[in-house]
C-alpha cells in the first residue's frame, strides 16, 4: 500500500526539500542584489500601484483571451507563478507603504486570488445549452421554489443538495432574468461566500496588517478549492467562525445550532460539521487551566452530538416540506463503493488519497512543526482530541469518495480539508491557546515550507483554468428554433414532451408551449440507476416501453459499456443498462444537433422495435 500511496506523497516533500535547499544557498551577494531591485522600485513611488494593477490585468487577459497561459508543466508553472508573485511584491514594497514580509504574502495573495477568480469567469456566458454534464440543472433545481409561478403547478423540491438551489432561487426573485444573470449569480455566490469564509477566519486571528489578513482569507480561498468545498456548504463554516465566543458558551451552541440547521438541508455527511467545528475552535481557544475533565469537556461532547441531532431534524422537516418520498434521500446510501479510487490507477490517475497528500501536506507539517516545537505546551487530552476529529472527518471522506458518483476529485473530503485550513491557520499564528505558556517557542517554520503551502493550491487553481469560450451562438439559437418547430409538429394534442435533460430551456422560456414532466430528471435519473432503484427504474422502464412521451429530450445515446480502465467506467454502464438501452429500443432519433450536444427522439413504429 505504501508504494501505491508514494506519488503524492513524494511530490509533496520533494517540493519541499527542494524549497528548503533553494532558501538555504540563498548568499549575500543576492541579497545584496534584492536590495538593488527593491531601492530601484522604490524610486517609482506611486507608480508601482499602477504596476501592479497592470500585472494583474495583463495576468487575466493573456490566461482568458490569449489562451497559452505559458504553462506547460508544472515546473512552468512554479517558476512563471512564483517570479509574477515576487515582481508584485517588490512592487508593494516600492511604494514605500508595505514592509517586506508583508509585500511578499500580498503579492502571492493578489496572484493567486487573480487566478483563482479567473477560473468563474468562464461560466459566465449567454450559451444557450448546459457548459457542463449537469450544468443547466442547477438552476432547473433553484427553479423548483418558484415552480407554481413558473410552471403553472407546483414541483417537488430537489433531494439533492437543497440549500444550494435554495440560493441559487434567489435571482428567480428577478423577473425576466435570463440564464446569463443565474450563471452570474451562481459565480457571485461562489466568489462571495469563499471570500466571506476566508475573512470570517482571518478575523479570529486578529492579522497584525491588511496584507497578512489578505494573505489568510487568499490562502484559505484557494486551500478549500482543491476540494473544492461548495459554497452552500461554506455558509456552516461562516457562521461558525463569525458566531462563536469561548466565553459566551450559550451564545456559542446557539450558533451552533442556526448553523446545523442549515447544515442539515445541505448534505448528508455535513449533518455533524457545525458541532465539530465548534468543537474544535473550543478546544483550540480555551486552555484546560484547572477545570475538572467533565467541566472542560462537557460542552464540546454535547454541541458535537447535539449538532448531529440537530440537523438530522432539520433534515426530516426538509423531507416533509419538499414533497418528495422519504426514500428518494436515501439513495446515496445504497451506492456501491469503489474501494480502487483511492489509488493511482488507468481511469482516475494518481488517485484519491495520492491528491490528498499533495494538497494537505504542507498545512499538515505546518501544524506538527509548531505542536512539536513547543509539545509540552498543550495536554496531551486536547492535542488528542483535535486529532480524533481531523481524523473521523478524514476517515468519512475517503468513505464518500469511493461511492460511485463520487467524482474524480476532492470534493467528498472537503470538511476535513476546511478543518485542517482552521487549524494550520491558528496554530501558525498562535491562536492555539497553550495550557501552560511557559512551555510555549516561538518557533517559526521555514519561510520556504510556508510558501510551498500558498504556492500549491495556486497551481492546482492554475490546472483547472480554461480560456473564455466563444461558442456559436447563432447555430445554437438555430437549434433552439428547430426544436420548438419539431415539438409543435410531432406532439400531439395533450401530449408530453420529456426532457431528460436541458431543462432550462422551459425554465427560461426558451422552448415554448411545453408542459414541464417532473419525473426523470437527468441527475436524478443517474442517480436512481446508480444505486439501482429497483421501483424508480420500473417505472421509468415502463413509461419508455408503453411510449408514454411524444418526444424526448437527451444527449446522444452511447450504447457502449466500458471497463475499468476507462473513466467514470461504473457510472456510464448504470446509465446504458438502466437508461440508455430501453430508450433506444423503443424511441428512434428524429434530430440530433451538429455540434452532437442534443437529440430528440420519438416513438419508434411497433414494427421496429426489436
Amino acid at each position: 500500500m505504501l508504494v501505491r500511496l508514494s506519488p503524492g506523497l513524494l511530490y509533496a516533500l520533494t517540493l519541499l526539500v527542494g524549497l528548503f535547499l533553494l532558501e538555504q544557498r540563498i548568499g549575500v551577494q543576492a541579497i545584496r542584489f534584492a536590495r538593488k531591485i527593491i531601492q530601484l522600485f522604490k524610486k517609482l513611488g506611486f507608480i508601482n500601484w499602477l504596476l501592479v494593477t497592470i500585472l494583474i490585468f495583463l495576468l487575466i487577459y493573456h490566461t482568458l483571451f490569449e489562451g497559452s497561459f505559458l504553462f506547460q508543466n508544472q515546473q512552468m508553472q512554479f517558476f512563471i507563478l512564483g517570479h509574477l508573485s515576487l515582481l508584485c511584491a517588490l512592487m508593494l514594497i516600492g511604494t514605500g507603504r508595505v514592509k517586506p514580509l508583508s509585500a511578499l504574502i500580498g503579492g502571492f495573495s493578489l496572484c493567486g486570488l487573480a487566478i483563482w477568480v479567473l477560473y468563474w469567469i468562464p461560466d459566465i456566458q449567454a450559451y444557450p445549452f448546459s457548459i457542463g454534464w449537469s450544468e443547466t440543472t442547477w438552476f432547473y433545481d433553484a427553479s423548483l421554489f418558484f415552480s407554481q409561478r413558473i410552471y403553472g403547478f407546483r414541483v417537488p423540491w430537489s433531494s439533492l443538495h437543497p440549500s444550494r438551489y435554495l440560493m441559487q432561487s434567489a435571482a428567480f426573485l428577478i423577473p425576466g432574468l435570463g440564464l446569463w444573470g443565474h450563471r452570474l449569480w451562481q459565480v457571485l455566490l461562489w466568489i462571495g461566500l469563499t471570500l466571506a469564509g476566508g475573512i470570517a477566519l482571518s478575523r479570529r486571528i486578529k492579522p497584525a496588517n491588511f496584507w497578512i489578513g489578505l494573505g489568510v482569507v487568499a490562502w484559505f480561498s484557494l486551500f478549500t478549492f482543491q476540494g473544492p468545498v461548495y459554497f452552500h456548504l461554506m455558509v456552516v463554516i461562516i457562521i461558525v467562525l463569525l458566531g462563536f465566543n469561548k466565553d459566551k458558551l450559550v451564545w456559542s451552541f446557539f450558533i451552533m445550532v442556526l448553523a446545523s440547521l442549515w447544515a442539515g438541508f445541505s448534505r448528508v455527511n455535513w449533518f455533524p460539521v457545525a458541532g465539530m467545528l465548534a468543537a474544535t475552535m473550543y478546544i483550540l481557544e480555551k486552555p484546560l487551566n484547572e477545570q475538572s475533565f467533565w467541566e472542560y469537556w462537557l460542552w464540546p461532547v454535547l454541541t458535537a452530538f447535539s449538532g448531529l441531532l440537530i440537523a438530522f431534524g432539520s433534515s426530516l422537516a426538509y423531507i416533509f416540506l419538499s414533497g418528495r418520498p422519504a426514500e428518494d434521500f436515501v439513495t446515496s446510501f445504497k451506492s456501491p463503493l469503489l474501494i480502487y479510487r483511492l489509488f493511482p490507477n488507468e481511469a482516475y490517475g494518481m488517485g484519491i488519497i495520492n491528491l490528498l497528500l499533495i494538497a494537505s501536506v504542507p498545512a499538515f507539517v505546518i501544524i506538527l512543526w509548531r505542536v512539536l516545537t513547543a509539545k509540552q505546551a498543550w495536554r496531551p487530552l486536547r492535542l488528542l482530541a483535535l486529532l480524533t476529529l481531523h481524523a473521523a472527518l478524514l476517515i468519512a471522506g475517503l468513505v464518500v469518495s469511493t461511492k460511485i458518483g463520487g467524482g474524480n476529485n476532492l470534493h467528498n473530503l472537503d470538511a476535513f480539508l476546511v478543518f485542517l485550513a482552521v487549524t494550520a491557520v491558528y496554530v501558525l499564528f498562535n491562536q492555539f491557546s497553550a495550557d501552560d505558556p511557559t512551555r510555549l517557542t516561538r518557533m517559526n517554520p521555514p519561510l520556504t515550507l510556508i510558501l510551498l503551502a500558498v504556492l500549491l493550491p495556486i497551481l492546482f487553481t492554475v490546472n483547472a483554468l480554461r480560456p473564455y469560450p466563444t461558442p456559436d451562438l447563432t447555430k445554437a439559437w438555430q437549434v433552439i428554433e428547430q426544436m420548438q418547430v419539431l415539438i409543435e409538429q410531432r406532439t400531439q394534442e395533450a401530449g408530453e414532451v420529456l426532457f431528460i435533460e436541458d431543462r432550462h430551456l422551459l425554465t427560461f422560456g426558451l422552448i415554448e408551449g411545453v408542459k414541464l414532466v417532473p419525473e426523470y430528471e437527468k441527475v436524478f435519473l443517474m442517480e436512481m440507476a446508480m444505486s439501482e432503484n429497483e421501483p424508480y427504474i420500473e417505472r421509468f422502464q415502463n413509461d419508455i416501453q408503453t411510449q408514454r412521451f411524444d418526444l424526448i429530450v437527451v444527449s446522444p445515446l452511447h450504447l457502449g459499456l466500458k471497463d475499468q480502465t476507462k473513466p467514470f467506467a461504473e457510472e456510464n454502464n448504470a446509465w446504458v443498462k438502466y437508461v440508455a438501452k430501453p430508450i433506444d429500443r423503443y424511441y428512434e432519433i428524429v434530430f440530433t444537433a451538429d455540434d452532437g450536444q442534443i437529440s430528440l427522439l420519438a416513438p419508434k413504429p411497433i414494427d421496429k422495435i426489436k
